[in-house]
């Protein structure tokens, strides 16, 4: 089974909150016990993620945690720099678009 969310938010503690949410919502439904002390762990570890927004911040990479459970699902959560990332574009709108104003 693939779970995909993304979320673009313009703060690295911002991000870094939405993943520990994100793993807490996770570890909330793990059936195995030493799975949910892996998350929980993670969860506790205030120092870990106080890094993670300095390097975010910084803009000196990206960061990710990764929980692989007893029953090998393998979940990562990663933040970026969005700054960092390069935009895609299109070289000219789609013909049937050509035009319009989007409504949204």
């Amino acid at each position: 089974m693939t779970m995909s969310t993304d979320i673009v938010l313009p703060y690295p503690g911002r991000a870094i909150s939405w993943i520990r949410q994100e793993v807490r919502l996770v570890a909330a439904g793990l059936a195995d016990e030493a799975d949910r002390a892996k998350a929980t762990t993670w969860l506790d570890d205030l120092i870990t993620a106080g890094v993670a927004v300095r390097e975010l911040r910084s803009g000196s990479g990206s960061y990710a945690f990764q929980l692989i459970t007893a029953r090998g699902a393998r979940w990562i959560w990663a933040g970026h720099d969005a700054a960092r990332l390069s935009a895609l574009t299109a070289p000219e709108p789609h013909p049937a678009l050509a035009g319009r104003t989007p409504t949204h």
